[in-house]
């Protein structure tokens, strides 16, 4: 199960978040910058007692073994947190509160309000309780009717015509901006202030190449943009008996999100386009030669419509209804300073194994800030399914207090001083990418649904797309390319990806299925990296870059298979014989699809520049040849 490695890129999470936010996140993006003081500790009872009792108190919400309490239908806000955790975030919200409003972007709330509002939105996905769909579909479609005067003249000249609208500013000015710097006229929108957080976004070095190969910004950009650069890389799993994986330059550069996001957007406006932030999306409508968006009461039309707004965006909900996602993953964490040690990063470590009442395996992820040179941020994260026995997040930032003094040889939380508290929710789907229901409607980002469901998207999986998305985007409005069909093969089928759907399964501890020993997950992951060490790294980077290839999965596969016989049919009874057989399915076509990617690649820009086609099929084959690119995970940065 090699793709456990992917875990590389799955913390893109700096700031907390909600699953029902518009603006485009990742489990790197969420952060607020509260002010710090020293957390000062409370005593607490063994984890388990405490958890229990915490629960019962909270009305019955949380997981666990052992009988299950009947969850609260609609649980008050005030269930959820305990008393530690309200006296810290308290006592953060107290200290910032002269610097909060400077450095919130969107999303960017750690407040013990956010924090229970989004256990009571948790509360609600696992218990199914969806909330009411408007009388009004967000997205409403006017076929055989046109809108009055839009043509390529009026678009020019038409200060409320563009030719795109994006919609989630936050990630989306990337790709706005390199669309209107080569001569497309876009528009932002953006329900809050159009401006980054506080808290570094970590990438490679190597990745932020696609933001100059695209125009967004310039090399100087960029280089202004990074904040910090470490190594060496850590990987390591709790009593393997193995030494610690050590690796260089993958996640190693923290960008600034506040400078990137400001760089972008001056750029985007010297080169002519439109911001609307602040601003309410009331909608969309879609015309047979525009689309139509109420912003701020006020129509405002588009060729295209490009939906960046995230995991929550209510365009993706009309899409894919009242569904409980297939995995999420739930992550909680913290930026403090006091850590004497602190020149590398953790890719991915774990420092228990599965929790005693089975809710999950934790993992955990750490950067150094640049904000001095002993702040560090901790990430612990787990994946599940929304199963309503699922627990709450406050409990799981309960348990981070207890378990990050073990996991970075602290004696107790009191050893550093915490600046800000992280918590988000990360839902993804089977069912990906998504395909749009619309035309002139396309979604990028975490709202398309292209990020692993390891992973989790964010920054690094606009970074992995953009060159993609801009290419197409363009060849779509040239060919006018943009209906329903035409923009589903924008974000194709991708074996690759499906393909990733059982390793996260192998990371899940299910309800039904408890693996028989507690430390099942980290000897699976020991072995795994061991393998995938042993093959070079060939094998092991782009799995450390979070890109399942056909080549480097087989060979895992068979070497361990090989090397540690007896333990195969332990991931087989863990992972199910349904789980098997469908990735069966996907791991065959990602073999297709590499055996075709190289041609595929050859064949993309003389499929560009066959005039004896027309514009629509050359389109329509320069997308499929970029699918098999992608899905063969061919794209992998070097």
């Amino acid at each position: 199960m090699t793709s456990l490695s992917a875990l590389s890129a799955t913390t893109r999470l700096s700031a907390a978040s909600t699953s029902t936010s518009t603006s485009s996140s990742s489990r790197r993006d969420r952060v607020a910058p509260l002010a710090g003081r020293r957390v000062r500790g409370t005593s607490r009872s063994p984890r388990a007692r405490a958890r229990a009792a915490a629960e019962t108190a909270a009305g019955g919400e949380g997981g666990g073994g052992g009988s299950t309490p009947t969850p609260t239908p609609t649980p008050t806000p005030t269930s959820f947190a305990s008393d530690r955790t309200r006296d810290i975030l308290t006592r953060l919200e107290a200290s910032s509160s002269s610097s909060s409003a400077s450095a919130l972007g969107a999303g960017g709330r750690t407040t013990l309000a956010a924090l229970e509002g989004l256990d009571a939105a948790w509360a609600r996905t696992r218990a199914g309780q969806f909330p009411p769909r408007p009388s009004t579909p967000y997205v409403r479609v006017h076929p055989g009717e046109t809108t009055t005067g839009f043509d390529d003249a009026a678009a020019a000249d038409d200060a409320d015509a563009f030719d795109v609208v994006v919609c989630g500013g936050t990630l989306g000015i990337l790709v706005a901006t390199a669309l209107q710097r080569r001569g497309v006229k876009v528009a932002v929108v953006e329900r809050g202030p159009l401006r980054g957080r506080a808290q570094e976004w970590n990438v490679s070095r190597a990745e932020t190449a696609a933001l100059v190969d695209v125009g967004a910004l310039t090399r100087e950009d960029v280089d202004a943009c990074v904040m910090i650069e470490f190594n060496p890389i850590r990987c390591g799993f709790h009593n393997s008996g193995a030494k610690d994986l050590v690796t260089r330059d993958i996640l190693n550069t923290g960008i600034s999100p506040e400078r990137l996001v400001a760089r972008c957007r001056e750029r985007f406006e010297d080169a002519g386009g439109v911001v609307f932030e602040n601003s309410t999306l009331g909608g969309v409508e879609v015309f047979d030669d525009a689309a139509r968006l109420d912003v701020n009461g006020a129509p405002i039309r588009a060729r295209l419509v490009i939906d960046c707004m995230g995991f929550g965006s209510p365009i993706v909900r009309q899409i894919r209804g009242d569904m409980k996602p297939d995995g999420v993953c739930v992550v909680v964490g913290s930026c403090a300073e006091g850590f004497e040690n602190n020149d590398g990063a953790d890719l991915i470590y774990t420092c228990t194994d599965i929790e005693e009442d089975y809710r999950g395996q934790y993992f955990w992820e750490a950067f150094p800030a640049s904000t001095g040179p002993t702040d560090r941020t901790t990430y612990m994260f787990t994946y599940m399914d929304a199963d309503e026995k699922r627990p709450s997040i406050s409990s799981m930032l309960d348990d981070y207090w207890d378990l990050m003094p073990k996991y970075q040889g602290l004696n107790s939380i009191e050893d550093v001083n915490v600046k800000r508290v992280l918590f988000g929710t990360f839902p993804t789907y089977r069912d990906s990418p998504l395909r749009t229901d619309f035309d002139r409607v396309m979604q990028i980002g975490d709202a398309s649904g292209i990020q692993s469901p390891l992973s989790f998207g964010g920054l690094a999986a606009i970074l992995r797309h953009i060159t993609r998305i801009v290419g197409a985007v363009e060849e779509a409005l040239d060919a006018d390319a943009l209906d329903r069909d035409a923009l589903r093969a924008v974000n194709d089928y991708q074996p690759a990806l499906s393909a990733s759907w059982l390793f996260q399964r192998c990371m899940m501890v299910p309800y039904d299925s408890k693996p028989r020993r507690r430390d099942f997950i980290n000897e699976l992951m020991t072995i795994n990296f061991g393998v995938m060490e042993s093959l070079g790294d060939d094998v092991l980077r782009p799995f450390l870059q979070d890109v399942v290839t056909f080549k480097g999965l087989g060979r895992t596969l068979v070497s361990m298979t090989l090397t540690k016989p007896l333990f195969v049919p332990n991931i087989l009874a863990q992972a199910g014989a349904g789980p098997i057989l469908d990735w069966f399915k996907h791991f065959v076509a990602l073999g297709v699809y590499d055996a075709l990617a190289s041609p595929a690649k050859a064949l993309m820009t003389p499929a560009g520049e066959f005039q004896a086609l027309p514009k629509r099929a050359r389109f329509m084959i320069r997308r499929k040849l970029e699918a098999i690119v992608y899905g063969a995970g061919r794209d992998q940065v070097e």
